[in-house]
């Protein structure tokens, strides 16, 4: 039996079903104690590495599929065997990466369908989950549930459903929670399905805890994920379009880029719906996972600002994110500064238009999490006298972030206290 074939009959001996229902029963942190669980997963996840390693033996369906059940085990293993998750194993970041198909940087029509695709399934999901707990037709027995946060989270994601473009007209079937299709019991089967549909909606989602809202915190952040990376692939090939004098293709793909920074102000709208004391009930079980970790959001934040100096210290001592600083040097153009050197042919104009709408879209988001969540006022999401789970100071970091503002770069402009301080280099964004 070669080593691919024995891969895929260890991966059928994986209950997913019965690993799904005791980490929602009982959290993920509890199962940490059950050693016969996390020797197995770390047997697969072993078995699943040697196999990645020579990924040439594969043909090119199964190398996805192998990734798939890695990136799965890969997560459950750290989780398992750590007291402190970080964020990417926390939420399923890796996975939910290869399934997003962004590896290639580019941002044609149909990637950017698939990643509106994959976030709709994943919102889809989370609707049923509190459609179901409303209901009552769940036994899983979640903690901290209230019909009235359920509801009123239910609502306003909802109305993020209007923002996908194409506004699809049928809903995804069968959530994760409610339905297990037949068939699709073992890993193996999972991970074989090679339009990535099954594994979007059983192996992205495990909580720590048994706290109802956190299983909405996790869609969240992975909703969140899926903005970032469309509008980070957008922003990358619109300033490929700008280098090249292309600015029709320039403006198509910013354009692209704003519709996927639009529901991201709705997305906090429904954390904050979940009251301070729900969140704290399972904030020390997500241990060290924090946003500064997010790769897909620095790296946006980074093509479209450059990177903020007073961001540099954070990115520095954060390994998942360290790379972002090579977008630190004179060469590198980034997005919103290029507004104040756009002139006033038809074509600059309506390019100049559309980086001012997305960058107010994400300037909206970034003040939403500064103010109502990390807290001009410590609205309780942070602990009396507690940094950010990262390390970071919580609301002072993220208040001392001075992005320049691309309302205020256009030429002729007045407002040059929004203008963000630099070392009179506002192509690059430099210090």
């Amino acid at each position: 039996m070669t080593d691919t074939k024995r891969l895929w009959t260890l991966l059928d001996t994986f209950d997913l079903t019965g690993y799904t229902d005791r980490a929602h029963r009982e959290g993920r942190d509890a199962l940490r104690g059950d050693g016969a669980l996390v020797d197995q997963i770390r047997t697969l996840a072993q078995a699943t590495a040697a196999v990645r390693k020579d990924p040439a033996r594969l043909g090119r369906g199964a190398r996805r599929s192998v990734e798939t059940a890695g990136l799965f085990l890969d997560a459950q293993d750290y989780l398992l065997t750590h007291d402190k998750p970080r964020y990417e194993p926390y939420a399923s970041v890796g996975l939910l990466r290869h399934l997003l198909r962004v590896d290639g940087n580019t941002a044609s029509r149909a990637e950017c369908a698939h990643i509106w695709l994959v976030f709709r399934r994943i919102l889809e999901a989370q609707l049923e989950f509190e459609l179901a707990a409303l209901a009552g037709i769940t036994d899983l027995g979640k903690r901290d549930f209230s019909p009235e946060v359920a509801r009123n989270r239910y609502l306003l994601m909802a109305k993020m459903r209007d923002l996908i473009p194409g506004r699809p007209g049928s809903r995804v079937v069968g959530s994760r929670w409610l339905t297990m299709p037949a068939g699709d019991r073992t890993l193996s089967q999972v991970a074989w399905d090679r339009s990535g549909t099954a594994a979007v909606e059983r192996l992205l989602l495990f909580p720590q805890t048994a706290c109802h809202d956190e299983v909405a915190f996790l869609s969240q952040i992975q909703l969140g994920e899926c903005l970032f990376w469309g509008a980070l692939l957008c922003v990358r090939q619109a300033l490929t379009a700008v280098a090249a004098g292309d600015l029709a293709t320039a403006t198509a793909h910013v354009q692209a880029a704003a519709q996927f920074a639009d529901p991201l102000i709705k997305i906090f709208h429904s954390v904050r719906a979940m009251p301070p004391e729900h969140f704290l009930n399972f904030r020390e079980e997500t241990g060290n996972a924090s946003a500064v970790q997010c790769a897909s959001w620095q790296m946006l934040d980074a093509h479209l600002y450059g990177v903020l100096p007073e961001k540099v210290a954070a990115l520095h001592n954060t390994p998942e994110v360290r790379h972002v600083l090579s977008l630190d040097r004179p060469d590198f153009v980034p997005l919103v500064p290029l507004v104040a050197e756009l002139g006033e042919t038809p074509e600059e104009r309506v390019l100049r238009d559309e980086i001012v709408t997305l960058d107010q879209r994400v300037r909206a988001w970034r003040a939403f999490h500064t103010r109502q969540l990390a807290g001009r006022r410590n609205p309780g999401y942070i602990p009396e006298n507690a940094n950010g789970s990262g390390g970071t100071a919580g609301f002072p970091y993220l208040a001392s972030h001075r992005p320049p503002r691309a309302s205020a770069l256009v030429k002729g402009s007045v407002k040059d206290s929004d203008h963000w301080p630099t070392s009179g280099n506002t192509r690059t964004g430099s210090r």
